[in-house]
């Protein structure tokens, strides 16, 4: 095991970051694409996301030209899975990319990193431990995953402009320079908790949208996640159970009433939990078992013209039961 002494070998010295030159990294993915290819990048990717091979294209489009992204789309929909995909095949950096869950509280400082005082003075700036480097200045010559940007309050948001427009984080007078792309992500506005991008910080950004899948992908989607997850366990999960939860789903999406739908992640735990429960059991998995965990997994998702949890939940059986009714007419055919 390393000792405390040995591990802060690990970390830069305050006066090497201060010398860093410039990097293009636009010119890297250019490079790491010419180098692996676009169709081994989206084959990669098919194996972590299905459906999104035109969605991935936009984003690398941009990235070659050093364009930072913002990918919006409902929750749960694998925003940040494709970011992350997508930046470990390209591997223009070790590590491939440096990750931050944003939110409300998050100060500036906290990107930034900051000089520790009491240890500049007592040992030097050149300390390895009187500066920690933030995410944005450790991001240098990579690329930066800024997972639901839009919680990031403004002070937090001023920070990251001023890296994006100036190549530079400031510290303490110190001037530090930082290259680097975004994927960020984006949550819809109505959820809570979140703040609106300032026109400045969203001008630098190409907005590429994922689309809620129709019924047919979004049932592949849910059988190839599901049935990954219960592999272990042995069991399948039957075709009739990913049909009733397409078809759910869509019905839900398509209702006006609903300001924010059950999420494809939701889904497929829905599914997963019923059938562990029929295996814990050992028997066979039933349309009840289903309907009991679609309630109780996304209940505390759904949003919309609701009064009570006892509403929510009463909606939810209502549609599963409509939807329980549907897939048996398709299946008849």
């Amino acid at each position: 095991m390393a000792s405390g002494k040995d591990l802060t070998a690990f970390l830069p010295k305050l006066s090497d970051l201060i010398k860093r030159e410039e990097v293009d990294v636009g010119r890297l993915v250019t490079d790491a694409i010419r180098t692996k290819g676009v169709k081994k990048i989206l084959s990669e990717l098919e194996r972590e996301l299905k459906g999104l091979g035109d969605v991935a294209m936009d984003i690398l489009s941009s990235l070659a030209v050093g364009r930072h992204v913002l990918i919006m789309g409902p929750v749960g929909i694998g925003k940040t899975t494709l970011a992350e995909a997508l930046a470990e095949a390209l591997h223009i950096s070790d590590p491939p990319y440096i990750e931050v869950a944003c939110h409300s509280h998050m100060t500036a400082t906290e990107l930034t990193g900051d000089i520790d005082i009491a240890v500049a003075l007592q040992a030097g700036l050149d300390h390895p431990l009187a500066y920690i480097p933030g995410p944005l200045v450790m991001a240098h010559g990579g690329i930066l995953i800024l997972d639901e940007i839009n919680r990031l309050n403004p002070y937090s948001q001023a920070a990251l402009l001023q890296s994006l427009q100036e190549h530079y984080v400031f510290i303490r007078g110190f001037r530090i320079r930082s290259d680097f792309l975004v994927i960020a992500t984006s949550n819809p506005a109505e959820y809570s908790g979140v703040y609106e991008l300032s026109e400045a910080l969203a001008d630098r950004m190409k907005v590429v949208e994922i689309q809620y899948p129709d019924k047919e992908l979004l049932k592949s989607i849910l059988s190839w996640k599901s049935n990954m997850y219960v592999e272990h366990l042995g069991v399948k999960v039957p075709d009739t159970l990913t049909e009733v939860v397409a078809t759910f789903m869509t019905l839900v999406a398509q209702d006006g009433n609903v300001e924010v739908g059950p999420s494809i992640r939701s889904a497929i735990y829905s599914l997963t939990t019923a059938m562990s429960r029929a295996w814990l059991e050992g028997r066979d998995v039933t349309l009840n078992d289903l309907k009991r965990e679609v309630i109780s997994n996304m209940v505390n998702v759904i949003r919309g013209n609701f009064t009570s949890e006892a509403e929510k939940k009463d909606y939810l059986a209502r549609k599963f039961d409509e939807a329980a009714m549907i897939s048996r007419r398709y299946s008849r055919k």
